[in-house]
C-alpha cells in the first residue's frame, strides 16, 4: 500500500484521543494490579512504569486542551459570519 493510500485511514485527533485514554485506563488497571497484588517486580521497573503513565497522562491533557481550544475557534468562527 503506498503511503497516500493509508491516509484515508488516517483517525481523528478525537480518536486519537480517545484511544490514548483507552491505553492509560489499561496501563493504570495493571499497576494498580500490581499494587494490589505484588509480584517480584525490580523497583527501578516500577518507577519507569509510573514515569510513562504520568507522560501519557501529560499528552493526553495536553492534546484535550488543543482540541477543545481548536473546537472554540472553530465555533468562534462560526459566530463571527
Amino acid at each position: 500500500m503506498e503511503p497516500s493510500m493509508s491516509a484515508a485511514t488516517v483517525e481523528s485527533p478525537q480518536e486519537i484521543v480517545a484511544h490514548i485514554d483507552q491505553k492509560a485506563v489499561r496501563l493504570s488497571a495493571l499497576l494498580r494490579d500490581i499494587d494490589n497484588h505484588p509480584i517480584a517486580l525490580n523497583s527501578e521497573l516500577r518507577d519507569r512504569l509510573d514515569e510513562i503513565l504520568e507522560m501519557l497522562a501529560c499528552r493526553v491533557t495536553a492534546t484535550r486542551a488543543l482540541l477543545r481550544q481548536a473546537g472554540g475557534e472553530l465555533t468562534g468562527a462560526g459566530n463571527a459570519a
